[in-house]
């Protein structure tokens, strides 16, 4: 019994291997496991020929091995080409998908699942096990951004929604789904079907317990892909429903472990003589001790790595750590027994309060797009098409039952942890579906012949369709909570938001010296207007050196590591239109690369910059800057001062002048910019000249 959970743990590691596929009936299962890629069929199909010991038959052995070398390669090319036709076609769907329901203003989620549907249909989807395997990399990257988006202040909000929502939902659904599925050979729910719909009893018929708990289990589970996906296209994650949701969606990560540990104990059908009770105590205490440690590891260990990488300056060596955090503590994690998504979401946790999380964030977030997207796709192709249409009341019966059961389920907690009606009714419906742990669930109880194989698929498509209806979902939920606003007096709470566009920041690029001075100028109270209760103007500062941010941020400066240049790196700081953007950067290059990328993302935004000479100056104009200052300029202007000062001349007349070379060089610059040919810029024209010329 003591290797239950260690069982289940690889059960679910294989499990991932054909989730979204048709499970194989449990004969299929206890055979040989089949392989999955047709490099795995080469590999056993060639080494499989087992040869017989004796010099000639040695002989004999060693002959085909060339055609052998042959027919691994073949199939090492074969399952390449395949997985090359299917990248294509995946980036020919998302370029077609994106844009055409963004127009019909639907969520693109819909468009994959369509998109899905169809292209397995026509099977032009040639590898679709492994296709699915790296689809699942998008869920880990959805989480691991999840994370990042928390403090520790809103990790504690989400305990109490967490434990307060999820937990009773979970339980609850379960045992209103349970009792629906008993008595075993006569339950409520297959007599209805039958009454309604004259359905087959091998196909909706519940043998045992066992499949009614399971089945109870997995579908109080929803998608935390297709859910978070939408709160995040909708802005929605920071606000109180948002914060909500996604507690409960957490309990329904962690609620997974148990639900693996009992599954290879239901397989012996012996649970008479052996107690649930210690096993699922032993193995939360161990799990729950790992994750606790690799929290504590994590949060010192983690901190000290991003900082080591990122004083290489290197971003491929950033994003490949960002990469190597997800994928190890998402194994740490399966190891112990709980799911690879939880994992994930830990690590964003963990680094969520690091001076790194706007860049990592900015540096996920393709991949993360990318890879739902083939996720959503894949999903569409779970459906089993001719199933659907032979038995589309059951699964229309069925469909309809999920959904309300667990809308009211979770209408009904909301408002005891403190959410208004609308908000529990918009959570209600918004995880009214399945979810992508059903798909793991169903496929190892069927592979432990917990399930029969039609049920499993009859399931299944219960499951997608659901997802698939989510965007749907939520905008009814939107409107009934409109509705419900409108005839009731309640006041939502101000939703909790941390979002520095609400105040429109300045943005500073570089926190030198000069950046410093301006942060320090921005504080003042004068910075801001007149008024004596302000503290300046509101500022967001970016750098790329560690060390700088760390410091600065000690001081008190409000100072985020990421290269601010990326509109992405702004938005994951949550500024959406910056109030302006001083660009404080050393280098020529990266100042001029910095305001050309800036000025392609806000084309009304105050860009001002600061140039080495005359010649960036020019460029940086034709990059689009607002205003560039001339640092040297400036500073030998002001030498220039306090020496004439010095030699008694009045400081209305230094004034004056100081204003006469500014407004020649200004001069000279729309001059060189209107006329740009071979001439040395870089030599500024002495003031008499253009005196004269005027």
């Amino acid at each position: 019994m003591a290797s239950a959970a260690a069982s289940a743990a690889a059960a679910l590691a294989r499990a991932r291997l054909h989730v979204l596929l048709p499970a194989s009936p449990p004969s299929a299962a206890r055979a040989s496991s089949a392989p999955t890629s047709a490099s795995a069929c080469c590999v056993l199909r060639c080494v499989g020929r087992t040869p017989r010991y004796g010099t000639k038959r040695r002989r004999r052995f060693r002959a085909p091995r060339a055609g052998m070398d042959m027919d691994l390669a073949s199939g090492a090319v074969e399952v390449i080409n395949d997985l090359g036709f299917d990248t294509l076609t995946f980036l020919g769907v998302t370029v077609l998908v994106v844009p055409a329901f963004r127009v019909v203003k639907a969520s693109p989620i819909l468009g994959f699942f369509c998109a899905g549907v169809v292209l397995n249909q026509f099977g032009l989807i040639r590898n679709l096990t492994d296709v699915k395997l790296l689809s699942e990399w998008g869920i880990l990257f959805l989480l691991f951004e999840m994370g990042l988006e928390l403090s520790l202040s809103r990790l504690k909000a989400l305990a109490r929604y967490a434990f307060g929502m999820g937990l009773p939902q979970v339980l609850l659904s379960t045992l209103a789904f349970t009792a629906f599925e008993l008595p075993p050979n006569g339950a409520i729910g297959t007599k209805i079907l039958q009454f309604l719909f004259d359905s087959r009893p091998d196909l909706v018929n519940i043998r045992s317990i066992d499949e009614a708990i399971v089945i109870g289990a997995a579908l109080s589970l929803s998608s935390s892909a297709f859910v978070l996906q939408l709160l995040a296209e909708k802005g929605e994650l920071p606000t109180r429903f948002g914060s909500a949701t996604l507690g409960i969606l957490l309990l329904q990560d962690i609620a997974v472990v148990p639900l693996l540990v009992i599954l290879p104990v239901l397989e012996s059908q012996n649970i008479v003589e052996r107690s649930l009770w210690p096993l699922l105590l032993a193995e939360s205490l161990k799990a729950l001790g790992g994750l606790g440690l690799l929290s504590l590891g994590g949060k010192y260990l983690m901190r000290r790595v991003f900082e080591f990488v990122a004083e290489s300056r290197s971003s491929e060596a950033f994003v490949a750590l960002c990469l190597l955090t997800v994928a190890g503590t998402s194994l740490i994690t399966q190891k112990l027994g709980f799911s690879d998504t939880l994992g994930a979401f830990l690590a964003g946790a963990i680094l969520a309060e690091t001076n790194f999380r706007t860049q990592i964030e900015a540096d996920i977030r393709p991949f993360r797009g990318l890879l739902l997207g083939l996720f959503f796709m894949t999903t569409g192709t779970s459906i089993d098409m001719q199933l659907l249409i032979r038995e589309w009341p059951n699964v229309l019966t069925l469909l309809g039952g999920l959904v309300a059961i667990k809308t009211l389920i979770i209408t009904a907690i909301g408002p005891r942890v403190g959410l208004t009606l609308k908000e529990s009714v918009r959570i209600g419906l918004l995880l009214s579906q399945g979810g992508e742990f059903g798909f793991v669930v169903f496929s190892l109880a069927n592979r432990l012949g917990v399930l029969p194989l039609e049920l499993n698929k009859l399931l299944i498509i219960v499951v997608v369709l659901s997802m698939a209806l989510t965007p749907l979902l939520n905008e009814v939920g939107r409107r009934v909570a409109g509705i419900i606003d409108e005839r009731s007096e309640e006041k939502e709470k101000p939703a909790e938001m941390v979002n520095y566009g609400a105040t429109e920041p300045v943005v500073i690029l570089g926190f030198g010296e000069m950046g410093q001075v301006l942060a320090n100028f921005l504080s003042a109270p004068l910075s801001f207007g007149i008024e004596k209760d302000t503290e300046g103007w509101p500022y967001v500062a970016f750098d790329l050196n560690p060390a700088v941010v760390k410091s600065a941020r000690k001081s008190g400066f409000r100072v985020l590591y990421g290269d601010g240049s990326r509109p992405s790196v702004l938005q994951s700081a949550g500024i959406t239109f910056p109030k302006a953007i001083m660009v404080m950067y050393t280098g020529k290059e990266k100042t001029i690369e910095s305001v050309n990328r800036l000025r392609q993302a806000f084309t009304a935004v105050p860009i001002y910059a600061r140039a080495k000479d005359l010649s960036h100056l020019l460029d940086l104009k034709k990059a689009g800057a607002t205003d560039v200052v001339l640092e040297n300029a400036e500073t030998s202007l002001q030498l220039g001062s306090i020496l004439l000062k010095g030699l008694g001349v009045m400081s209305d007349d230094v004034s004056f002048l100081s204003k006469l070379v500014r407004d020649s060089m200004e001069l000279q610059a729309q001059e060189a910019l209107k006329d740009i040919g071979d001439q040395d810029v870089d030599i500024m024209k002495p003031l008499q000249d253009m005196t004269l010329t005027e």
